[in-house]
């Protein structure tokens, strides 16, 4: 798996990356309760800012609707 530069990817960032995912697909589970909808997004906002800043992919936070 490779970053935006073409390099591939450290086990820690790709486990980066399968985390935000795993918190992406979970914000789109449907009938969450309010809390948990307001504590998945302040994670995935978190892990947002390392996926970014590493430039492992190219999406911006408000994507997922954050």
């Amino acid at each position: 798996m490779k970053d935006l530069i073409g390099r591939e990817m450290t086990p820690v960032e790709r486990k980066i990356l399968r985390a935000y995912d795993g918190l992406a697909a979970l914000l789109r589970e449907p009938g969450l309760a309010p809390t948990v909808v307001s504590n998945l997004k302040e994670a995935a906002s978190s892990l947002w800012i390392c996926v970014n800043e590493l430039g492992l992919r190219a999406e911006r936070d408000d994507d997922l609707a954050l």
